[in-house]
Formats: C-alpha cells, sequence, structure tokens
C-alpha cells in the first residue's frame, strides 16, 4: 500500500480547496495499492505560530493590503530573499516541530503540497538526509513567488505557460515542470446550463446577473461595490457570496432595504459552481483558485483594485489573456459592466477565450501524475 500526503495549510481558502479537488482525484482513482491522506499543515505547528499564521494573513489583507503587497514583492527580489530565507528556515524550524515528527512516524511514500510551508519543511529535511520521500507542488497562482521555489521538489505542476517559463528563468529544469492547470473540485467540470442554474437558485431567468465575492473569508469592499453598483442603468440581479464572513452578511442584509435592485445575500456557500454557472459576470478578488473555476465557468472576471501581491499577478496574468479585466474604480466598473451587458458578442467572445485558457481535468491529471511518479514509470 503506497501512502499519498495531501498537505495544504488553511491561511487562505484557496490552498485547502486545491488539496481538497486532489485528494478527490485521488480516491476516485478507486486503486486499491494507494492510500491518499489529507492534512492541514498549521495543525501540525505550535499554537501561536497556528494562531499568527492565519490571524496575521487575514489582518494584513484586510487592513494593510499596502503592507502585505510591500512584504510580498520585496521577498520575491533575490537578494533580499537571500538574506531572509535563514531566518524564515529557523521560525519554520522552531514551529514545526509536530509535522517533522508526524512525516517521520508516517513515512509517506508521496507528498503533494498546495502550499509552501510544508514544501519548505520537507525540502528542508530532504536537504538534510532526513527523508527520500518524492514530492509534487501544486503552484496556485499564476505567477510565481520564491517562497514556492526549492530544488528539491521533484515536479512542479502549474497554471499556465507563463507559470513554466517563470520558474524556468529562475533556474527550475523544465522538465521538472508540468503544465497541468490548477486543481478545483469535480463538481465545477458537471454541465449545468445557465437557464437550469437559475431556476434551482430561484433566480430570475431573463435577468442579467452580476456576482459579488470577496473569497472564502469575504474580505474586500464588498459592501461598498454592491452599493455603488445599485446606479447601473438597466435592470439586473445580484448574488453576493460573503464566505465565512459572518459579520459582513448581517450587514449588507441591513443594507438591502435600501438597494434598488434585486440582491441575493449569501454566506458559505458549497454550491459556487451553480451560481457561477447562474451568472453573466463575476466582480471578485483574483486568487488563482477562485479565477480558475470561473475559466472554467467561462463567467468573465472583473477585478476592482486587486490586492497588491498574488492577486495583483493573477489580474495581470488574465488580463494579458483578455479573460479578467482590472479596473481602478467603481465608475470603471459600472462603465465596464454596462459595455458587457449592451453587447453580448463580446461578452461571448470572452467565455471562449476562457474556454481556451482553462484546464478542467487538472486535479485528475495530477493524481494520474502522482500515480505515474509512485510506480515508475515515465511521467513525460
Amino acid at each position: 500500500m503506497k501512502k499519498i500526503l495531501v498537505i495544504y495549510a488553511s491561511a487562505g481558502d484557496g490552498h485547502k480547496k486545491a488539496a481538497e479537488a486532489v485528494y478527490t482525484a485521488l480516491q476516485n482513482l478507486s486503486r486499491d495499492d494507494i492510500d491518499p491522506v489529507l492534512i492541514d499543515s498549521l495543525n501540525y505547528t505550535s499554537r501561536f505560530f497556528k494562531y499568527s499564521y492565519k490571524v496575521g494573513y487575514m489582518f494584513l489583507i484586510k487592513y494593510l493590503p499596502l503592507v502585505w503587497g510591500f512584504v510580498y514583492y520585496i521577498l520575491d527580489n533575490r537578494f533580499v530573499y537571500a538574506v531572509c530565507r535563514p531566518f524564515r528556515r529557523l521560525n519554520n524550524a522552531l514551529s514545526t516541530k509536530r509535522l517533522v515528527e508526524f512525516l517521520h512516524k508516517e513515512d509517506f511514500d508521496l507528498v503533494i503540497s498546495t502550499h509552501f510551508l510544508a514544501e519548505e519543511v520537507i525540502c528542508r529535511m530532504k536537504q538534510k538526509g532526513l527523508l527520500s520521500v518524492p514530492i509534487i507542488n501544486i503552484i496556485t497562482d499564476f505567477k510565481s513567488h520564491r517562497f514556492w521555489e526549492f530544488k528539491n521538489v521533484d515536479y512542479y505542476t502549474v497554471g499556465a505557460e507563463a507559470t513554466k517559463e517563470m520558474l524556468i528563468a529562475r533556474g527550475i529544469p523544465q522538465e521538472k515542470i508540468k503544465v497541468l492547470g490548477m486543481p478545483v473540485r469535480s463538481r465545477f467540470n458537471k454541465p449545468i446550463s445557465k437557464e437550469q442554474a437559475r431556476l434551482k437558485l430561484k433566480l430570475e431567468e431573463d435577468r442579467f446577473t452580476i456576482l459579488v465575492m470577496g473569497g472564502g473569508f469575504g474580505v474586500g469592499p464588498i459592501e461598498n461595490i454592491v452599493s455603488m453598483l445599485q446606479g447601473l442603468d438597466f435592470d439586473c440581479q445580484m448574488i453576493v457570496v460573503c464566505g465565512h464572513n459572518v459579520a459582513l452578511v448581517k450587514k449588507m442584509r441591513q443594507m438591502r432595504k435600501d438597494f434598488t435592485k434585486t440582491v441575493h445575500i449569501l454566506g458559505f456557500c458549497v454550491n459556487v459552481d451553480e451560481i457561477m454557472a447562474a451568472s453573466d459576470l463575476m466582480v471578485s478578488k483574483s486568487g488563482g483558485i477562485t479565477v480558475t473555476e470561473a475559466m472554467i465557468k467561462e463567467l468573465p472576471v472583473l477585478t476592482l483594485k486587486p490586492m497588491p501581491g498574488q492577486e495583483m499577478r493573477n489580474a495581470d496574468f488574465l488580463g494579458e489573456k483578455g479573460i479578467g479585466f482590472k479596473v481602478k474604480d467603481v465608475d470603471e466598473l459600472i462603465s465596464l459592466i454596462s459595455r458587457f451587458h449592451n453587447s453580448p458578442e463580446e461578452l461571448k467572445r470572452v467565455k471562449e477565450r476562457m474556454r481556451s485558457v482553462a484546464r478542467p481535468s487538472a486535479a485528475d491529471d495530477i493524481a494520474r501524475l502522482a500515480l505515474r511518479l509512485l510506480t515508475q514509470e515515465d511521467t513525460e
């Protein structure tokens, strides 16, 4: 029996969703000779580290996005990172002793990581000769960061050719990089028409529908966006997904009495695939997994003032491909939405471009790569 560890860190919802998608794909292989295990690496760290890692990240992206962006970009500089890397390794070493013990005890045959924390710990153990397990690293953004890049990674899977080219430019051997796409949950590949989705969600079938999302944690100026979109000069309906942000749900429902448009306010949803299928446009953060889900559902993404860092880079990638649009203010957002509403043919062309970029079978392809690596078959 071959044991496969699928590991993520619950700092941001995308890493977890990607790991769950691959874990499910491994289970769906229906192989009696493999045993996939799914864990959150932060559950194997010190209490303070786990708390500060999650809360610190959420605090920065919610209240100090410019600080987060500065930290993100400065640590992606080769020289700055070379100076800071020893401190990062020391901090991780002191805080992840339980994870190291777990890896020693369980003796996995393969590790698939969707976050750089576990990747750094495992690669450090491999470098010291304490572990020899092969590792597949899934980069969950469309442009890499030095935090993801280690010599002891056996394979990188990435969402686009541009990501591969970036890794090669940074010295990663191209034979280690597989352009398989970012893994999303299998339900996003289930066909459902716009009419069926709207009927199921009890939406008006003939109204232009705008989806507003703030990621799994419901961050960003969602209430301001929805309020300003009331100024659209055409009839439409909106779906607002607030994620785990209970306070935002309550606030939005209080604000709804002043809205002139029909606005459906939801908390955390397990049927985001159906909600996306029912929508014509999405206004959202540009997290890698979220925009990949949107690509598979052929839902154009509009990003208002994307957060500096990985989301800015993802928004830039979407813009380069003509499948997403970065807007600087609400006036531009309203203008762009109106343009798409008045030009169904332009909207259709964007959807066609999304279809050509999306890789809906990524989770299954990564599972098959893992299986080939385990059986030492040719991985080309």
